[in-house]
């Protein structure tokens, strides 16, 4: 039994999937490694997703250390590009904790009581700006920490610079909005190349290889604002994991030291209680029918047949000609595939659901339970935007990528991962917008046709089933063994959530 906590952390990311949920992995880490307690703010629309999120990493026993944490749902109005309601709701919150004052859940109404040790340390998410700034008004009373729930590989080229003081010079300079300003500087692009620690010389539009319709108001208030949480924060927690690619790794924390703070490298993230799969089985309202499929699958095409198509919870790629192309190539070969349609810019191609109802060999879920997905023996390659969610759980699973980058860190994982590490395959024909000029690093020019998409995914195909494809695989069981020891008693993981425990 653990001793009564004597810390008390507040957690609060983004409801966005892909930055909650390997916090919700590390929320139980740190409660079985100290007595600490640890109040984890969320989104009532995805409370009960958090709540079996945070058990799957529990084993039978340990329910003492999974009582430290409390769960408490907060305010988030009906809108789902509304990110000022929850902040303001957090900020109201994070006061009656301080004030030693009862917190309540609005999906449960559970009220807490003030545990024993009041808060010595919010992590919150860097694209929660307001948020940030209300726990940073007790700075006196807290450390405040950001949480990057992102590929350091693309730290330099994003973060570390301060494009909130850019975008108001710009806005001044040009007589235009903040909002204008923003938005322009983050997704404009002019053929630079930008060459930064982490990643090799790219032309700015690499970084947008598809045309992907961001929300200005996101980008002023979320993305630009994020820079300045990174700068302001008093360090930084990722769920990324050191050894993905240990030169980023080394120049970041050597970026952190010179300003006197630390970056703490978590990941990998992935939950291994005895009920993580029957936790996130129960996620999914269709799981049984997926567990079905891939099991019909492996008995009619084999081991590693399947291939697995999701594209994230947000991002959606724009072309839906170019998608289209890809599913044809697929099915053109027989190939069993499973996809998930939870991304928030999901937009079929026209006639999908029938098409792909005439082909018989596919399933598409609105949630799939990916974890099982990918360990399940049918399952042989993962068709991605590169996301670093899904790729790291995708690498601990063994299963090797085919990478169909939108934006974000994306482009940075695809040539990491297909390039430096030679685990993946990157498609090039789908780019479309600015995004399809010629590439710096080798001088291609994509043809950008329907044709063309569909030669490079045969040939993706044929390379991926074959002799190519298997040394791929065996290249990518090594990173995983090394990546699997982060959390070791000596690994890296462990011991930068151990040091980050000990500064709270």
């Amino acid at each position: 039994m653990m001793s009564t906590p004597t810390k008390h952390l507040v957690v609060f990311p983004m409801q966005m999937w892909g930055h909650t949920r390997s916090v919700c992995t590390l929320a139980a880490r740190i409660v079985k490694l100290r007595p600490v307690t640890i109040t984890f703010f969320t989104a009532a629309s995805v409370y009960e997703r958090v709540k079996a999120e945070i058990a799957r990493d529990f084993e039978p026993g340990e329910e003492d250390s999974a009582s430290h944490i409390r769960l408490v749902a907060l305010e988030s109005g009906t809108d789902p590009h509304d990110m000022k309601t929850i902040q303001v709701a957090f900020g109201a919150a994070l006061e009656k904790l301080l004030a030693g004052q009862a917190v309540v859940c609005v999906k449960t109404g559970t009220s807490y009581e003030p545990p024993a040790a009041r808060p010595s340390a919010v992590l919150v998410d860097s694209f929660l700006y307001f948020a940030f700034q209300a726990a940073r008004k007790h700075r006196d009373a807290l450390k405040v920490y950001a949480w990057f729930a992102s590929s350091t590989l693309v730290f330099f080229g994003i973060f570390a610079q301060d494009l909130e003081t850019l975008a108001e010079q710009e806005a001044a300079r040009r007589g235009v909005s903040f909002e204008t300003a923003a938005c322009d500087l983050v997704t404009s692009t002019e053929g630079k190349v930008i060459r930064t620690p982490c990643m090799p010389p790219m032309y700015d539009y690499e970084f947008h290889p598809q045309d992907f319709p961001f929300v200005p108001a996101f980008v002023a208030n979320v993305l630009t604002k994020a820079t300045r949480v990174v700068r302001e924060a008093d360090g930084m927690v990722t769920f990324d994991a050191a050894d993905y690619s240990p030169e980023a790794a080394k120049a970041v924390r050597a970026w952190f030291a010179e300003r006197k703070r630390r970056i703490y490298y978590a990941g990998p993230l992935i939950p291994h209680g005895k009920d993580a799969e029957a936790n996130e089985l129960k996620q999914s309202q269709q799981s049984e029918k997926i567990v079905r499929f891939l099991e019909e699958k492996l008995a009619s095409h084999g081991e590693r047949s399947v291939i697995y198509i999701s594209f994230g919870s947000l991002f959606w790629p724009t072309d839906n000609a170019k998608l289209w192309a890809v599913l044809e190539t697929i099915m053109e070969r027989n190939i069993p595939f499973v996809m998930s349609c939870a991304a928030e810019f999901f937009r079929p191609p026209e006639g999908m659901d029938d098409k792909l109802s005439a082909y018989g060999n596919a399933i598409v879920a609105k949630w799939v339970p990916q974890q099982a997905l990918l360990e399940h023996p049918a399952t042989g390659w993962f068709l991605s935007h590169g996301g670093l969610n899904g790729t790291i759980e995708t690498i601990m699973a063994g299963i090797p990528l085919i990478v169909y980058p939108i934006d974000a860190d994306q482009p940075v994982n695809a040539i990491h991962l297909s390039e430096n590490l030679d685990i993946a395959y990157e498609l090039i024909e789908v780019r479309n917008g600015k995004g399809a000029g010629p590439i710096y690093r080798n001088g291609r020019v994509p043809i950008g046709s329907i044709e063309a998409v569909k030669s490079e995914m045969r040939e993706v195909l044929e390379r991926a089933f074959g002799e190519d494809g298997a040394q791929k695989r065996a290249r990518l069981e090594a990173l995983r063994q090394t990546l699997q020891s982060a959390w070791s008693d000596a690994g890296v993981a462990k011991r930068d959530v151990e040091t980050f425990l000990d500064e709270i």
